[in-house]
């Protein structure tokens, strides 16, 4: 299932940043491409609900880093961070909040990262480098 879910997000590459936007090849944000790619796989939580099902879009552009948080402890598996692997999500600090979120990959022989990064300007995919990895706090693994 983890490989499906790296050639769903990759599917993504390529559409713009919009914040709080859902559409693959017009825009999204980085929650955007995760709740894009649940939808896709039919992703659900335990009692079945889907996952896209809880998205919510009433986050300003610095969102609450603790709320985002709990939020995903809820819904899908922490897991160490040295057990990452493809299909996994990282959530990220930015100016020391931890609101931005990316969908492991396996890209050019390591670990890389797909997201919807604002200063990119849409989805890309790149390598997993030191100064990503600094800024990583949790793991998270869709729940079977």
């Amino acid at each position: 299932m983890m490989h499906s879910i790296v050639a769903l997000a990759r599917a993504w590459k390529g559409t713009r940043f919009h914040h709080q936007a859902r559409l693959k090849g017009v825009g999204c944000d980085c929650l955007g491409l995760i709740v894009g790619v649940a939808e896709e796989a039919d992703l659900r939580d335990a009692n079945g609900k889907l996952l896209a099902a809880y998205d919510e879009t009433s986050y300003s552009k610095a969102p609450n880093g603790e709320y985002l948080t709990g939020k995903l402890e809820e819904l899908l598996a922490s897991v160490p961070l040295s057990e990452k692997c493809p299909g996994d999500i990282g959530l990220f600090l930015i100016d020391g909040n931890p609101q931005h979120l990316a969908i492991f990959s396996d890209f050019e022989g390591g670990l890389g990262m797909i997201h919807c990064y604002a200063q990119a300007r849409g989805v890309v995919e790149h390598r997993l480098d030191e100064q990503w990895e600094s800024k990583l706090v949790k793991v998270y693994r869709w729940q079977p």
